[in-house]
């Protein structure tokens, strides 16, 4: 029986705050994907489907055509998705942010120390 998405995203959260800090962009989106794609294929008998569909019930991973830039923040890069925004710095820091309440769920730091901060709020 699959996992419901609460618990997938719980896990998600749980395994991106655990693991090393990235040290840059790539390594950052590197993490995020391979991240959730495990934790999807582990909890859920939803296969990955290339396509991305937005109604198969499987989370996917921030695609590079929804990148965006922040305003102010040269540094940042924006990725919307259904649920939330990816926020990714060039340090590798992570932020993710809910779309309904707009509550920042996920504050990681990249190897630097540095976190992106509130003023890249979407």
């Amino acid at each position: 029986m699959d996992s419901s998405r609460s618990e997938r995203i719980e896990e998600f959260f749980r395994r991106l705050s655990a693991a090393p800090a990235a040290s840059d962009h790539d390594e950052a989106m590197q993490q995020v994907s391979d991240i959730l794609s495990r934790v999807e294929d582990e909890m859920t008998s939803i296969p990955f489907d290339p396509d991305f569909p937005v109604n198969d019930g499987r989370m996917y991973p921030p695609r590079s055509d929804s990148k965006r830039a922040v305003l102010g923040r040269a540094h940042v890069s924006r990725y919307r998705s259904k649920g939330h925004s990816t926020l990714i710095g060039d340090n590798g820091a992570i932020q993710i942010i809910d779309h309904a309440s707009g509550d920042v769920v996920l504050d990681k730091p990249g190897a630097d120390g540095e976190a992106i901060g509130q003023g890249a709020r979407p």
